[in-house]
């Protein structure tokens, strides 16, 4: 995007806004464009797995019935802010493409991490409707489950659970951080029993390190029911499709559409929201803060649009920003929904890079994802780099140099030392430190050189190309070398092996 579409493009932001917090600091907007509505589609639906049409943008509907085969998840429950818990019941139908025949199963409960604080107990559990023990493995983050009977290759199986998730009492900056209530908001993300990735019959069963982010999961749909009580705002990955209220609860019924995770909030905050090209943003903001709201709701459909147009559609009908105040994150994304710290809340001066960056996330970590543990970079680098991208459209080259030379500036205090990695390394091999200058930094510079080698034209039909081909896919570093060498017809391989495998 040029220059003169930037400020058309903010001043017609700045307008939405406006129009949006005109009366009262929660905004009512118009809904996205529509998708095509199913006939009964809330309620009585022959397969449910239609309903999550509903979550997808217009552009992206038919992308529901060619991902069939994807896991399905069945989540009804409740949350208590203030007893800490969401209790629920899950189901989750999936189809064996281990590629060999499954004795046991393994769900990952993150909330009994260390470092979440948390816990996340299951009471009962079947198995094709027949009753299973479940074992706790490796500190009880590992749920195993041995199977009446063998699971066949290709074959359907349906697992029936039922938890409690109990979030920590306090947060503070020796835990994660956002599994937490702040007195606004409960969090929860990542909070319910997730299927372990299993690969040519071999489970990962790792415990994640969490410098970084935790979650690798491919591709699956959710429908979700939460009771909450009144005076909550229930804020989730997906789209609600129905509401129903008592005098002292209400019940909604999201669906998620194509998502590698499923994150969830109940929260008390007011919000702004704003429709870009079809997608609602909406943000949550503390502290009766109307003007960082509406900064960050600027920011974000600015970035939002211009990835629109330079990557790809954002598939999804929304996208939702909301923020805790546990003090040990600046911020995090999760499928559909962002998580900012309330420390850093409009309060950083770089906090515009902080909202680009984890919006970003959508398209890199969301749509197309990698193992975010072993291959941190490939998700990281190109997110750093569309603050890049960012900065040349909305504030001109020279910024985006500048951003440039920031990085490289910060990735010089190891370039070259002991403690200099080579991109694709595992986050275990890092520290807090490194991992950022390394996976971010250097990840974005090698993005850069890859841009100033094939140059302008090849690099934009690079990024269009990564995302097309790539969209609901787990990819490793090799994806975007062959984007690009793509849209070049040049040979980009000697980059690789110098940035990526320290060759």
């Amino acid at each position: 995007m040029n220059r003169s579409l930037s400020i058309q493009l903010l001043w017609i932001t700045t307008i939405a806004l406006i129009l949006s917090a005109c009366g009262n600091n929660t905004a009512t907007v118009a809904n996205p464009s529509p998708v095509a509505q199913l006939k009964g589609a809330e309620t009585t639906a022959t397969d449910p797995r239609d309903d999550q049409r509903l979550a997808m943008h217009e552009s992206a509907v038919s992308d529901i019935d060619t991902h069939r085969d994807v896991p399905f998840y069945q989540i009804s429950g409740t949350i208590n802010p203030k007893g800490l818990t969401w209790q629920a019941h899950q189901t989750v139908t999936f189809i064996n493409q281990s590629g060999t025949a499954l004795d046991r199963l393994y769900f990952r409960l993150y909330p009994n991490l260390a470092d979440m604080g948390g816990a996340l107990t299951i009471s009962a559990a079947r198995v094709n409707d027949t009753a299973v023990t479940v074992q706790y493995e490796s500190d009880n983050y590992i749920a195993r489950i041995d199977v009446p009977a063998p699971i066949a290759t290709d074959a359907t199986t349906t697992v029936t659970l039922d938890f409690v998730t109990t979030v920590p009492k306090k947060g503070g900056k020796d835990l994660f951080g956002t599994l937490y209530f702040d007195k606004h908001s409960i969090s929860l993300p990542s909070a319910y029993p997730l299927l372990a990735n299993n690969k040519g019959g071999t489970w990962d069963l790792a415990i994640p390190n969490s410098n970084g982010d935790l979650v690798t999961s491919p591709e699956a749909m959710y429908d979700v029911t939460t009771t909450i009580p009144n005076g909550y705002t229930l804020v989730s990955t997906g789209t609600a499709t129905a509401t129903t209220k008592t005098d002292a609860t209400q019940t909604i019924r999201v669906v998620s559409g194509l998502q590698r995770d499923f994150m969830l909030s109940a929260t008390n905050n007011p919000h702004v929201s704003a429709v870009v090209d079809g997608t609602t943003i909406s943000m949550y903001y503390p502290n009766d803060d109307v003007d960082g709201a509406n900064l960050a709701l600027g920011y974000a459909s600015t970035a939002l649009h211009l990835f629109n147009t330079t990557i790809g559609q954002y598939p999804f009908n929304e996208l939702d920003m909301v923020t805790s105040n546990s003090g040990s994150f600046e911020g995090i994304e999760y499928p559909g929904i962002v998580m900012y710290s309330q420390d850093y809340f409009n309060t950083q001066s770089d906090f515009e890079d902080l909202v680009v960056h984890e919006v970003g996330h959508q398209w890199f970590y969301n749509v197309i994802g990698n193992d975010v543990q072993q291959h941190a970079w490939v998700d990281e680098s190109m997110t750093t780099y569309t603050q890049v991208l960012y900065a040349d459209s909305v504030h001109g080259t020279e910024t985006g140099r500048k951003a440039i030379q920031m990085f490289s500036s910060d990735y010089d205090q190891i370039r070259d030392s002991s403690d200099d990695r080579k991109l694709d390394s595992p986050i275990d091999a890092f520290d807090e430190d490194t991992y950022s200058l390394i996976s971010y930094y250097k990840g974005a510079l090698y993005i850069d050189a890859i841009r100033s080698q094939i140059g302008e034209q090849a690099f934009a039909q690079a990024l269009k190309t990564y995302y097309a081909n790539n969209r609901y896919a787990i990819v490793d570093g090799t994806a975007f070398l062959a984007a690009a060498q793509s849209a070049c017809n040049c040979d980009i391989q000697p980059l690789y092996n110098q940035w990526v495998l320290g060759e």
